[in-house]
């Protein structure tokens, strides 16, 4: 596995079921809740945030953000994103 699980339940209820009932810390509020990153590029994670209070799926790597409504396209772009870091840096 070339990425580490943060948030294993909401992790695993992302797959499965709708987010829409995870409770957020105020400053989750604010920043999201990191639910998955790269091993090899701390910069490439999956969030969940919430706007406008619609939980949303955030892959972030650098300085770009991608605000994804479903899980599966979020994983989708997460993977290849992960993809492309593993060719980068073998």
């Amino acid at each position: 596995m070339n990425y580490k699980i943060i948030n294993k339940q909401v992790f695993e209820q992302a797959q499965l079921r709708s987010v829409s009932d995870v409770e957020f810390t105020e400053e989750e509020l604010k920043d999201g809740m990191k639910l998955a990153v790269s091993k090899k590029d701390a910069t490439l994670t999956l969030y969940l945030v919430d706007i406008d209070g619609q939980k949303k799926f955030d892959v972030r790597w650098d300085d770009s953000s991608e605000i994804f409504s479903g899980w599966y396209s979020a994983w989708d772009n997460f993977s290849w994103c992960l993809s492309i870091v593993d060719t980068q840096n073998d």
